[in-house]
């Protein structure tokens, strides 16, 4: 009998064991340490303060220390990077956003694949672009169709935050299915775009609501399309796929991603919170005052996303033949 007995303890530990080496993390309730919560981009940016909202709202959730590590450079690959190549125990995790998930397809050389070196986890908030334009610039131009009558006859240049910038390659496919074509030229940030179309140097530019709202509601900018549906801080103005653009089909977005091969546990734990935390009404404020709008997208729905974006951006820079970054 305690022949047997001690043959069931051997056993039991056996499979304590390997519960543990193929899981990667102990039994212990995940997590139970803190955290590291790497963000791609500067302190004090949009993405930057919506990622300390939501860190913070896990940590209130989960009652554990979630740190906010900034690891900004090469429009976010460095710190997406870093996410990747971390260790798969949940105890990294990153947010992911447009300039990470294009950096890669800019590069002659992909320092991560988002479709296999992560896994998408959730879904946290969609960002609206607004296509603005300057009325005096552009004082014929006051909606899509009168957009592509105008570009059809006459040469149009646009703008946007950055060479390869979701507001730059939505341009691209939005001209194209409208039927002109048209130059872009590209600043480093949202802020010389905006003066430059403010200017009239540029008329036409795909920005982030936080830049452009102000001006759009001064008069000194004319909203001609949003990319998010039920934009109620512009009710007036049509959503891209209202209008029945193909090109909405893509949109701005932020989520979160941990390393590939993370447990599905602590994968599904992350998820879960996520989408706990956005019914939050306080996170929910914070967020939409830095132009993040809540949008919860479980791990499947989210992996499916980065996969369809990856496709249609590579299609985008390959036939608009950009320039790789150095």
């Amino acid at each position: 009998m305690f022949t047997n007995l001690r043959s069931v303890t051997k056993m039991m530990g056996a499979v304590s064991a390997a519960m543990i080496m193929t899981t990667g993390v102990a039994l212990a309730e995940y997590p139970d340490r803190p955290v590291s919560w790497i963000v791609p981009f500067p302190p004090g940016g949009p993405t930057d303060v919506a990622s300390r909202v939501l860190a913070n709202a896990f940590e209130k959730e989960l009652g554990q220390t979630f740190v906010v590590v900034n690891r900004s450079g090469a429009s976010g690959s460095i710190g997406m990077r870093q996410v990747a190549t971390a260790k798969p125990d949940g105890y990294t995790i990153g947010t992911l956003a447009g300039p990470s998930l294009l950096a890669p397809l800019m590069q002659e050389s992909m320092p991560y694949d988002l479709t296999s070196d992560v896994e998408a986890t959730a879904l946290a908030y969609l960002t609206p672009l607004i296509l603005v334009s300057n009325p005096e610039a552009l004082p014929d131009v006051t909606d899509l169709e009168s957009l592509a009558r105008h570009g059809k006859n006459n040469d149009m240049s646009f703008t946007s935050p950055a060479n390869g910038s979701i507001g730059h390659l939505t341009l691209e496919l939005l001209s194209s299915e409208l039927g002109f074509q048209g130059t872009h030229i590209g600043y480093q940030g949202s802020a010389p775009a905006v003066t430059a179309v403010l200017s009239g140097e540029v008329p036409l530019m795909l920005a982030d609501s936080v830049a452009v709202l102000q001006h759009i509601k001064a008069g000194t900018l004319r909203a001609l399309a949003v990319t998010i549906d039920g934009y109620d801080e512009l009710p007036d103005v049509p959503s891209l796929s209202n209008l029945g653009v193909q090109s909405a089909k893509t949109a701005s977005w932020g989520g979160i991603v941990t390393p590939a091969r993370t447990p599905a546990d602590v994968v599904s734990r992350l998820s879960a919170t996520m989408e706990k935390v956005l019914q939050d009404p306080e996170v929910m404020r914070r967020l939409v005052a830095v132009g993040a709008y809540p949008q919860y997208e479980d791990a499947e729905t989210l992996a499916a996303r980065i996969a369809e974006d990856t496709a249609v951006w590579k299609q985008v820079i390959s036939d608009n033949g950009l320039r790789a970054l150095r």
